[in-house]
């Protein structure tokens, strides 16, 4: 008897934990589609702003380096590394990931650099706070819409930390959004701005399929044909441009982290809740063999009694 009911005791706790599973997993599914919808809906003007940029670097024929200070190339001593998790846990590998990859950088930083850790997200600053890694500056609390003024500040601090030449350069590790079911961990260098980085910010920024699928074709932007008149002048313009670009960088990849945490939770309540299933039905079976071999048992006590 004690042990049908320990088994029944077993079935009703997970019945409850398979009930909050499949709650968590409703309600990470519906904040994913709007965090998918925020980010989506940045993304062309994002990738028109970087291919603007672009273009406007072909057509300037002085050093760009002397056009603006996010453009300096300096002696890498010092790096600021921007580690984008979560303030939440039960996310599946989201942040374990991320903050895996963080430590590959750091070991495989040059020896003769200093990796200054900017955290975005609890977890982050908890991972790191336990490794006995210094901290520059955390920041948390960054909305699931997260909207240009809550991520301002992120970017005005790192421009601010490059400009003042304390970093030389500023990486961010983050989960950039494919799917539903699919995202991948990137290591992405923003300053000092490049040709390379930029190239790759807009690779990145356009999924392989889907509605946005075809951005650049729409937006008819290319390198050879500007159609474009830039005025005081294209040295002017991107001098101008290139902060609010900065910001439009980061402000998207905290986008893209915001929705591939919410699509990584909700793939993983979704599993537990398919373990709990099956873990009720093996517990249903248990109990249901334990209570026929009592019925049995009693039974045969019973016809025994009788003869």
């Amino acid at each position: 008897m004690a042990n049908e009911r320990i088994i029944k005791n077993r079935i009703g706790a997970t019945k409850n934990i398979r009930q909050i599973t499949k709650t968590m997993e409703a309600v990470a599914a519906m904040k994913m589609r709007k965090s998918e919808q925020a980010a989506l809906a940045t993304r062309p003007y994002a990738l028109a702003a970087l291919q603007i940029l672009k273009n406007l670097s072909g057509k300037i024929e002085n050093d760009l380096a002397s056009l603006s200070p996010l453009l300096a190339q300096r002696p890498i001593k010092k790096i600021a590394l921007v580690a984008v998790t979560s303030d939440k846990g039960l996310a599946g590998a989201f942040n374990s990931n991320v903050l895996r990859q963080a430590e590959e950088f750091i070991k495989n930083a040059p020896p003769d650099a200093e990796v200054q850790i900017i955290s975005i997200g609890k977890k982050a600053k908890n991972y790191f706070q336990y490794a006995n890694q210094n901290i520059l500056k955390h920041f948390e609390g960054i909305g699931d819409l997260a909207k240009l003024h809550e991520t301002e500040p992120i970017a005005k601090f790192l421009e601010q930390l490059f400009v003042e030449e304390k970093t030389a350069q500023v990486v961010f590790i983050y989960t950039n959004f494919l799917s539903v079911l699919k995202q991948e961990v990137l290591v992405r260098t923003l300053l000092p701005f490049s040709e390379k980085t930029l190239e790759e910010i807009v690779r990145d920024t356009v999924p392989l399929r889907g509605r946005y699928a075809n951005i650049p074709n729409v937006l008819g932007l290319t390198t050879n044909d500007l159609p474009y008149i830039f005025e005081p002048s294209p040295e002017q313009v991107l001098h101008e441009l290139l902060p609010h670009l900065f910001y439009v960088a980061t402000h998207q990849i905290i986008l893209e982290a915001n929705a591939s945490e919410h699509s990584s939770r909700m793939v993983a309540m979704k599993n537990a809740a398919e373990n709990a299933r099956e873990l009720i039905e093996k517990l249903t079976l248990t109990y249901n063999k334990a209570r026929q071999a009592k019925i049995t048992r009693e039974l045969t006590e019973i016809t025994a009694g009788t003869i």
